[in-house]
């Protein structure tokens, strides 16, 4: 028979430690099985900053899906500054807008990720995309997104194309740079190489890989800078789980809210792959929530 029981680990959350120059204080957030159920279970970690990265993940200028982009409107004020504050604890800063590397070839962060030497134990398919770890094959995933996804009113996505065209931009792939509102310095990293980025974190001794960007069921996971490869090659690597988005179209299975869907990711992701933090276990304040998200 099927058992429907959630077992409850941990129902409330560890604090959050008290902050110092050479460390993150994070509260881990992962989903054990135990007799067949899942419950939430936290855990405190200290990570040292200096091995500490953060990739930003395809937070592109433009999207084919006008409610993605205004959910990342809302959502870059908040991301820049938990990066803000990253880098100023020491941690690196790698922006990782796919596609994208044109405008950025003489940038001096662009030349630090080509420059990273080859990293003696780079991994044979770092390269590519991941689209499973042998652990997913335990549960099935939550949503659908065969249909890429998209959740716009079919009027405002047809308006929204004929703008991007408009502008001289490919309605299906608009992206040419990423998102202004999000700062680079001299002293961060772009790319978007699997590879280039490995090498850069082997060069750096970097065993803790923090993931902000969207969208967490695509990109996100499935990057060769992604979740699954992070993890499947032994990084220390959480999501910050209020920090993202899903392509998720509500009016397929298991037709819930589209923040909902975000969630039973997350879940996913818990359960499979990785912990999950939060933006305020380093911001203070309460985490960011979408205005839609009720």
């Amino acid at each position: 028979m099927l058992r429907v029981s959630v077992l409850i680990l941990a129902a409330v959350a560890v604090p959050v430690m008290a902050a110092d120059d050479s460390s993150f204080s994070f509260t881990m957030r992962s989903r054990v099985e135990k007799d067949g159920a899942f419950g939430l279970a936290t855990k405190p970690e200290k990570w040292d900053v200096k091995k500490t990265a953060v990739i930003v993940c395809d937070m592109w200028d433009a999207h084919h899906c006008l409610n993605a982009v205004r959910r990342e409107e809302e959502l870059v004020p908040r991301m820049n500054d938990f990066l803000k504050e990253a880098r100023s604890r020491g941690a690196l800063i790698v922006h990782a807008p796919s596609s994208c590397m044109e405008p950025y070839k003489d940038h001096p962060a662009r030349k630090r990720a080509q420059s990273a030497p080859k990293a003696a134990n780079l991994p044979a398919d770092i390269a590519e995309w991941c689209r499973k770890i042998p652990a997913e094959e335990k549960g099935k995933y939550p949503i659908d997104q065969s249909d890429g996804g998209e959740d716009d009113d079919p009027k405002e996505h047809a308006e929204w194309h004929a703008k991007l065209q408009a502008m001289g931009r490919n309605p299906k792939a608009p992206w040419k740079s990423q998102h202004a509102g999000i700062t680079i310095t001299n002293d961060d990293a772009i790319s978007d190489s699997g590879v280039e980025i490995w090498n850069l974190l082997e060069s750096r001794g970097i065993r803790n890989v923090i993931l902000v960007g969207v969208h967490t069921n695509m990109c996100v996971l499935g990057r060769p800078f992604g979740l699954r490869q992070m993890a499947k090659n032994g990084k220390n690597v959480v999501l910050v789980r209020d920090l993202t988005d899903t392509m998720y179209n509500p009016k397929m299975p298991p037709m819930v809210s589209h923040f909902e869907g975000t969630r039973l990711i997350v879940e996913h992701i818990e359960k499979y792959v990785c912990p999950t933090i939060t933006s305020d276990q380093l911001l203070g304040g309460k985490e960011f929530r979408f205005k839609r998200d009720h």
